[in-house]
């Protein structure tokens, strides 16, 4: 499976009368954007804003954020399943808008109870915050739908999300006749059978509408652990749908997660990159937990993988999922390294993990989720005046306030992203 991807890097968005790319600036005809947007409906309207690195800029009602793909040859398309035939994708040539998102921001219309409660999010584009969050080092077109009054927030998420994908391909397409600035070549060619077999394992969220990921259009509900060639996330095959702040991970993110694409550079120089197997997260009980863990180490066997490295996505009850697979693996012979932030402030006595296993002896520490964050006050708000952060008063959105980083938006890639580490002394 080889997969080409044209890179046409981002560095400023305006909006202006033709959309197009050109010497790393996107034009953007926000009309015609609007009417891609709502071709099939579902909410009143949707306007547009831009936001770039480095500009004292606040965003917040964040949902998700999708860099711009476009299928330029190849039998499937970008975000197979929802802009097309759930087709197989990782094949052909894909243009992508590197380096800018389109942004869906909104509130949703009907009432919130339980794990299906939207969390909102703060996205700064500069300062303390920016550490912290992902899509702070994108330039993004931030799109915010209104709902209508009478959809449920099921009806209106599926909306919104269509939407926002169609709107990225729609973007991306302005270069389907142009030379990308670079293209790069994805492809697990052969190469010395001495070299360690590497599984790469990730965890994604589904609990519900408002907490799931989709795998060609369909949430993971009823799935068990699947074998994907690392180019189908490349290509789009991986939406997020995980509103949980901190804890989500963006459609961005599936597409670019950094672990996948460090076992790509190192493939056939100090690894050999064996595959990918997406497993959910919080399963409804321990059987169905320990069952999942198992399934994953026996597709890890077939592979015939020596480790793996695991990614996560979620918190303490997808914890149990995460761990009891690290587990599974290491007594079926494969060298598991979990990869997972820390809950435990220092010197509290709080163990800085929510679960373990004795077979978990090589943690890497991406950072403390819960921390406090003291953000600046900024120029410019995009989405709502007033924020309220999560167990804390409603505050002038614009103002100084101290948050936690739990707070701000996709928090445990944001810190990956940044190079956060927990250090043992």
């Amino acid at each position: 499976m080889r997969l080409e991807l044209g890179i046409f890097p981002v560095k400023k968005a305006a909006f202006g009368g033709r959309t197009g790319y050109r010497d790393g600036t996107l034009t953007v005809n926000a009309q015609e954007l609007k009417e891609a947007m709502m071709a099939e409906g579902g909410f009143l309207d949707v306007r547009f804003d831009l936001a770039h690195p480095g500009e004292s800029v606040r965003i917040v009602h964040n949902v998700d954020a999708v860099e711009p793909l476009f299928k330029v040859s190849g039998r499937s398309c970008a975000f197979p399943g929802f802009l097309g035939p759930a087709l197989t994708a990782g094949e052909g040539r894909t243009h992508k808008l590197a380096g800018m998102c389109v942004l869906s921001t909104t509130q949703y219309p009907g009432p919130q109870t339980g794990i299906m409660t939207f969390r909102d999010s703060i996205i700064d584009m500069s300062g303390p915050g920016a550490l912290y969050c992902a899509n702070s080092e994108t330039v993004n077109l931030v799109a915010y739908y209104e709902p209508i009054p009478t959809a449920s927030n099921g009806e209106h998420d599926a909306a919104i999300r269509l939407a926002t994908l169609r709107g990225a391909s729609y973007l991306a397409r302005c270069t389907a006749s142009l030379k990308p600035e670079k293209l790069d070549v994805y492809e697990l060619a052969e190469v010395a059978p001495s070299l360690p077999r590497i599984v790469y394992v990730d965890q994604v969220m589904h609990q519900a509408v408002m907490v799931a990921t989709y795998v060609y259009g369909k949430d993971l509900d009823d799935s068990l652990p699947t074998l994907i060639h690392p180019n189908e996330m490349l290509d789009g095959a991986v939406v997020g749908a995980n509103y949980k702040t901190g804890q989500k991970v963006p459609t961005y993110l599936h597409c670019n997660k950094p672990l996948l694409l460090e076992l790509y550079r190192r493939h056939g120089k100090d690894l050999n990159f064996a595959g990918v197997v997406i497993t959910r997260g919080h399963r409804d009980n321990q059987a169905l937990k320990e069952r999942s863990a198992q399934y994953v180490a026996k597709l890890a066997k077939l592979l015939r993988a020596d480790g793996a490295v695991l990614a996560h996505e979620g918190g303490g009850n997808s914890s149990v999922d995460y761990f009891l697979t690290v587990q599974a693996l290491e007594q079926a012979g494969i060298k598991a390294v979990p990869i997972m932030y820390e809950t435990g402030d220092p010197g509290s006595g709080d163990f800085p993990l929510v679960y373990t296993v004795p077979e978990a002896d090589a943690i890497v520490s991406k950072g403390l989720q819960g921390q406090p964050v003291v953000l600046p006050a900024v120029e410019r708000v995009i989405g709502s005046p007033k924020f309220k952060p999560y167990g804390a008063p409603v505050v002038d959105t614009a103002s100084s306030f101290e948050v936690t980083n739990a707070d701000l938006y996709a928090d445990e890639w944001g810190m990956e992203l940044s190079h956060f580490t927990g250090k043992d002394y």
